[in-house]
């Protein structure tokens, strides 16, 4: 085992090999920082380049920018509230409350920490499992896969303190969502409305961009042309002080962040559940196990580390199975896997008995990219901190032009465009009405895997798959957290007691519920097996819904004479002042997305983008029109050379036909 480490190790240590380890840190960092790539584009496109390399260069290659992907995805989720990658949603509950709070360059020091110790700790986990990968693999059967499933949504809860039913609402949607497509038991259409692109289901990239850019980008805009994303009117510049003490308190918070590492590492292991499933899952169990919790979702840093030390450690443990099983443990490694047999490395047993040096190659390959790219980002940090106290006149519009961008490139829809404003109409509904939108992220990734692997284990072993001894364990756990995470909440709902609600949301509650119904009526054409998920789904909803709907309606508790006051002081205390929203500016800012949507549409992306920005900017956030066109060019020709002259990519040419 030493011999083969050593010579691994003597593999990486080549000039050829750390030059493009470097330059692909790079590139993963790069693919992963721009919403609406991720790692899996950037594979893609850069397989063909690995023709005719020796096997362990282009291995090497890949394996790094695929290691850094998440690093760099989490930039701007932590600044602007866009995920960069799927699994950087987590990222957002509080990375994002932190930015706004003048605490973007702690979140972001955090970050890059937990990063690169969390990819290094996924390494050892996978080089400490190597001997044992086989009894492990082989102990998870689908049963088990899906009791894990719903261990995993029973973080709703966790994420949904403030209120259950909302959290629960807006899983449900979540899992509603993702019923969208063919049935892959079936073969019935659900919900495709006779649309041939809903037929492959809903990509998460839409969803994700609406409900966080696009929402975050209509709450800024109805704050004023002038106002920031940072709310905090104390600390209006970052300090490179701030990385460092980011940095300190993940090696503080060493037992939290060696947990949450080792726990994506081995969610990771197994094939299917995904790595987003690995975040939320670490994210859960950061706000359960760590003591004065009541910050987590509003700017704890905790949640920042918990998330980020999985979001790494899981790709160690997905290589696992993909190496020794040929099973790759997520949909980039699935590619990966392509990519070894391209260069001639058959996935299989004979890895671990014949090719151990190139399993340590590949381990220590994991470690220095992880470490590079979370050390290369840290000069950067400082300057792109700074970019969260531009006026949002000067950001909505290439965050909303990247954001429309990406979510056309996933599958080349137009409709993924339109996808994505509605996604940020509603995600902005539930930031108004205080709905949590991670829970919604959370049911849409696991609820199809969820459904699948049901199916799967009542086709095996039927209902006594319950009775199996993993799957006993595990549902004594979900009792247990469910639980717990309820009594918890319930407690401090108690101590809100005597708060003051907020304006009634029983209209957004009415359109959940109208929702929710119509969808039961369309289940009810369906066959029992294509109709069962999704009618439960539903008619829990409709219960969820309608029980908001009413607590809505009802009046706010009276305060005790005396005690407001007290309560307000002590919200001035901890929260920062902000613009005043009107419903006024709301609408204003609706139209203006709603119309660089027709633009988009209508004039395609190329003229839409030269025709949108200097109207905007200087009609809507009072810029003089030297700056309007300084941006406008810039942002134009930025998409153009990444997007067309590099990519080759070809963006949506509107009625024009100018697609370039």
């Amino acid at each position: 085992m030493i011999e083969s480490m050593l010579d691994g190790l003597q593999l990486v240590m080549n000039w050829q090999v750390l030059g493009l380890m470097l330059f692909a840190t790079f590139l993963g960092n790069f693919f992963g920082a721009v919403p609406g790539l991720g790692g899996n584009l950037g594979l893609a496109l850069l397989i063909p380049f690995v023709f005719g390399m020796k096997p362990f260069l282009g291995l090497a290659f890949l394996l790094a920018m695929h290691s850094v992907v998440h690093t760099g995805g989490s930039i701007p989720g932590i600044l602007f509230g866009i995920p960069g990658t799927g699994p950087t949603v987590a990222t957002i509950v509080d990375g994002y409350p932190m930015t706004k709070q003048g605490k973007g360059g702690e979140a972001m020091g955090a970050q890059l920490a937990a990063s690169g110790l969390g990819g290094v700790i996924g390494a050892a986990v996978l080089a400490l499992l190597i001997p044992v990968m086989k009894p492990i693999a082989m102990g998870f059967g689908s049963a088990e896969v899906f009791m894990l499933i719903v261990f995993g949504l029973t973080f709703i809860v966790v994420v949904s303190r403030e209120s259950i039913p909302k959290g629960f609402s807006a899983a449900l949607l979540g899992l509603l969502l993702g019923t969208v497509g063919l049935n892959p038991h079936t073969g019935v259409g659900r919900f495709t409305f006779d649309q041939l692109w809903l037929w492959d289901g809903i990509h998460i990239i839409p969803i994700v961009l609406g409900i966080f850019a696009f929402a975050e980008m209509i709450e800024l805009g109805a704050r004023g042309g002038g106002a920031k994303i940072a709310e905090s009117t104390t600390e209006l510049t970052m300090r490179w002080g701030q990385l460092w003490d980011g940095t300190i308190t993940v090696f503080r918070e060493w037992w939290l962040s060696l947990r949450t590492a080792v726990i994506g590492a081995f969610i990771g292991i197994i094939p299917g559940l995904g790595g987003d499933a690995a975040t939320w899952i670490c994210y859960g169990h950061a706000v359960q196990t760590c003591k004065n919790n009541e910050n987590f979702g509003k700017g704890d840093i905790r949640g920042v580390i918990g998330v980020e030390t999985a979001n790494n450690s899981k790709e160690g443990g997905a290589l696992l199975p993909t190496l020794v099983f040929g099973i790759p443990g997520s949909s980039g490694m699935a590619i990966l896997m392509g990519a070894f047999l391209i260069l001639g490395i058959v996935p299989g047993p004979k890895m671990i008995t014949q090719h151990l040096d190139l399993v340590w190659g590949m381990i220590w390959v994991m470690v220095i990219a992880n470490l590079i790219g979370a050390v290369s980002l840290y000069p950067l940090s400082g300057y792109m901190g700074k970019l969260a106290f531009l006026r949002g006149s000067l950001l909505i519009p290439p965050i909303m032009v990247l954001a429309s961008v990406g979510a056309f490139l996933i599958r080349s829809h137009w409709q993924y465009v339109v996808l994505a404003v509605c996604f940020g109409l509603l995600g902005y509904g539930m930031k108004k009405w205080r709905y949590p939108r991670a829970p919604l992220i959370l049911g849409f990734i696991l609820g199809p895997l969820a459904e699948d692997y049901l199916h799967k284990s009542l086709g095996v072993w039927g209902i006594s798959f319950l009775i199996r001894p993993i799957v006993l364990v595990l549902l004594i756990m979900v009792i247990l957290s469910l639980g717990y995470s309820i009594w918890h909440a319930y407690r401090e709902r108690l101590k809100r007691k005597r708060e003051k609600t907020r304006k009634s949301g029983a209209i957004f509650a009415l359109i959940l519920l109208i929702m929710f119904a119509g969808s039961l009526y369309m289940c009810t054409e369906w066959s029992i097996k294509a109709r069962l998920f999704p009618l439960l789904i539903v008619t829990a909803g409709i219960c969820f819904s309608g029980w908001i709907m009413l607590s809505e309606i009802k009046p706010p508790r009276p305060t005790v004479a005396g005690e407001q006051p007290e309560v307000e002081d002590r919200k001035a205390k901890v929260k920062p002042e902000k613009q005043k929203i009107t419903l006024r500016s709301e609408l204003t800012m609706i139209l203006w997305v709603i119309g660089f949507l027709a633009m988009v549409l209508v004039l395609g992306f190329w003229v839409g983008i030269a025709a949108f920005i200097p109207l905007f900017m200087p009609l809507f956030g009072r810029e003089n029109w030297k700056t309007s066109a300084i941006f406008t060019a810039g942002i134009w020709l930025g998409v153009y050379f990444v997007f067309h002259a590099s990519m080759k990519v070809s963006l949506h040419g509107g009625l024009l036909g100018i697609a370039w």
